[in-house]
């Protein structure tokens, strides 16, 4: 971009080079055997971090293995209502997250999924779910009773 490169040029460019890189790395070689089954989404469970009353499972995954085998710009977290390769009925948290942020990803994505299940469309559902994230990043001492109200007892 400095060269005078567009963003949107520049973004392929990057994502081109990142992925060769992840390829180089191993990481779709693993997840495939060496290109013979497609990757299961399961293998990016690390941990499971809990199993909520409604039957949603919430995993603590491997955010590299995500990034290298599914999407390049998976961040964070997500769920089964935004990502295709997420089993049904789970939810995800990066394991780059640190312990002090995973709490606010976490009420991001199990509102987000929560709006989503109610059949609000994902545009919505992730607003409302950045506003909530963002209130209770501001007021921290409401994250437990947010948390509650999502399903997380």
């Amino acid at each position: 971009m400095a060269k005078g490169m567009s963003y949107d040029k520049a973004l392929v460019e990057a994502d081109t080079t990142e992925r060769k890189e992840r390829r180089h790395a191993g990481d779709v070689a693993k997840a495939t055997h060496r290109g013979q089954q497609l990757p299961d989404g399961s293998a990016a469970h690390e941990r499971l971090w809990k199993k909520l009353e409604n039957g949603i499972n919430v995993w603590v995954v491997n955010g590299r293995f995500v990034r290298s085998v599914f999407d390049i710009d998976f961040t964070a977290g997500g769920h089964d209502h935004v990502y295709e390769f997420v089993p049904a009925g789970e939810v995800w948290i990066d394991d780059a997250i640190t312990e002090k942020e995973r709490g606010f990803v976490l009420l991001h994505e199990l509102h987000e999924r929560n709006r989503m299940e109610d059949g609000v469309p994902y545009s919505k559902a992730h607003a409302e779910s950045s506003r909530k994230e963002f209130w209770c990043r501001h007021h921290p001492d409401e994250l437990h009773d947010a948390l509650a109200a999502e399903g997380w007892a």
